[in-house]
């Protein structure tokens, strides 16, 4: 009884990913088994696997508080559960279901029927919630690679299309060699100071230890994390990733894994590079710079959608590198608050795209033509989501933005401040062209649309409405933000 004691006390607390796993490894057996099964097709196994999968998630996602300890340390402090973990695993599994809910119709449309797509959301979303918890960096490089496995075969899942299989090899090759250099930057540090934990790093970090080795550490580390975030100037490979891949799956890529990996960021540079924070601050403001310069540029020569909304996450990217820059506490809340409301923006305009689409429709911004006469619910909607991105007051995408040049300001980086909102200001140009083709264009060119059901067009609606208008209820978003930015000061 005592050992079954010790085995409850040590893991109770990490239940929601044991939970995953379980599911995991259940799914996997269920699908196996039923596989060659006489009445069992593949159209069935996928909707059953993609039913079971979102009944899971939100059966999750309302139990989510009550069996996750806030306060909790495990596996020789590997493992790290704390109110910030808990934040942000909570927004991830909220938007993996939306993920799973809106791909239902979309992959029928695509007459995909592999039930492996779930499974391989449900390994990306293991890997995403370890690296939530990681406060190690040999946990962290682990639970990074467990969850870009499962992103390298998502993003080749659509094998009849040869270019899927080009961006998915390229995707392949350029995080492999992005890890590579994280790992090396890992383990310049632990050459140095002989710990791969977070807390012991940052004690050792302070005594001066070679500090050349390690801010050259800091150098290949952060560069290997903006290329996962898609950052300038590692960014190139996130257009064609977001254009070649389907359109569910870029839907999963622009969301949750934004949150996990920019929280590992930042836990990595207030934790292992505390003390190098005048480098790093620096390292924020030219790349941060340089994202929201490029993309916006870049933004108005584009003629597709998919790589208008690439560029556009870029440039977001740039904003809340530009938020970190600042090293402050206000900073870091603006920076949460941004990649919320980024994140549920996204959440709400692809699944505007999903909604809207039938298949090889809408790939170019000229098939948008006249759409606001052929469904007036998702134009709006769609139009609502495109002033919020853009920065116009008063939706969330304005006081975002909003912080991020207050967060400048108060920083005495006026300068930096003028370029990011001349450039906010360049960006409104290629939103409110879209909206412009939205409502005044009438080109031939146009797709007929809806092809999806009215509850589903329903629900879009009602969750992009709440989405742009989250600001005028934000105290609850604000809060988050500040046990977000408390947790690392």
């Amino acid at each position: 009884m005592e050992s079954l004691f010790i085995y409850y006390v040590t893991f109770s607390p990490l239940f929601t990913e044991l939970l995953i796993l379980w599911f995991l490894v259940t799914q996997m057996v269920y699908l196996v088994l039923f596989t060659n099964h006489f009445f069992f097709g593949n159209l069935i196994l996928g909707i059953s696997a993609n039913s079971f999968l979102s009944i899971f998630l939100g059966g999750l996602l309302l139990n989510f508080f009550s069996f996750s300890d806030p306060f909790y340390e495990s596996l020789n402090s590997h493992i790290s559960v704390n109110s910030t973990s808990l934040i942000i695993k909570g927004f991830m599994i909220f938007s993996s279901l939306v993920t799973v809910l809106f791909s239902f119709s979309f992959l029928r449309l695509k007459n995909i029927k592999q039930y492996e797509f779930s499974l391989l959301i449900l390994f990306s979303i293991s890997g995403l919630m370890f690296t939530a918890l990681s406060a190690d960096i040999l946990a962290v490089f682990m639970s990074l690679e467990l969850q870009g496995l499962a992103f390298y075969l998502l993003a080749t899942f659509y094998s009849n299309s040869e270019f899927n299989t080009e961006v998915g090899l390229k995707y392949f090759v350029l995080a492999s060699f992005s890890s590579a250099i994280l790992l090396f930057g890992f383990s310049l540090i632990y050459v140095i100071l002989g710990s791969t934990s977070f807390e012991t790093i940052q004690l050792l970090s302070n005594q001066h230890y070679n500090s050349d080795i390690i801010f050259l550490s800091l150098v290949f580390s952060f560069s290997a994390f903006l290329f996962k975030v898609g950052a300038a100037p590692f960014h190139m490979w996130l257009c064609d990733i977001y254009e070649g891949s389907l359109t569910s799956v870029t839907l999963f890529f622009a969301t949750a894994p934004k949150l996990i990996i920019f929280n590992i960021l930042i836990t990595t540079l207030f934790s292992i590079f505390l003390f190098d924070n005048f480098y790093w601050s620096i390292f924020c403001q030219i790349s941060g710079t340089l994202s929201v310069a490029l993309a916006s540029i870049a933004a108005l020569f584009q003629k597709k959608t998919k790589r208008l909304l690439a560029f556009s996450a870029i440039s977001h990217s740039g904003f809340i590198l530009l938020s970190l820059s600042c090293f402050s506490i206000f900073s870091l809340k603006t920076a949460f608050f941004y990649l919320v409301v980024y994140v549920f923006t996204n959440l709400s305009i692809f699944a505007v795209l999903l909604a809207a689409t039938r298949v090889h429709v809408l790939k170019y911004l000229v098939n948008w033509s006249d759409f606001s006469n052929r469904n007036s619910s998702l134009g709006l909607a769609f139009a609502t989501l495109l002033f919020s991105i853009s920065g116009i007051p008063p939706l969330a995408g304005f006081y975002s933005k909003l912080l991020v040049m207050l967060s400048l300001i108060y920083q005495s980086q006026n300068l930096i401040a003028l370029f990011a909102a001349f450039f906010s200001c360049v960006s409104c140009y290629y939103y409110i062209r879209l909206i412009k083709i939205l409502f005044f264009s009438g080109s031939s060119s146009g797709a007929w649309v809806s092809s999806q059901t009215r509850l589903l067009e329903l629900g879009t609606v009602i969750f992009t409405t709440t989405i742009v208008f989250l600001i005028i209820f934000s105290d609850f978003a604000l809060l988050l933000s500040t046990i977000f930015a408390m947790s690392f000061f």
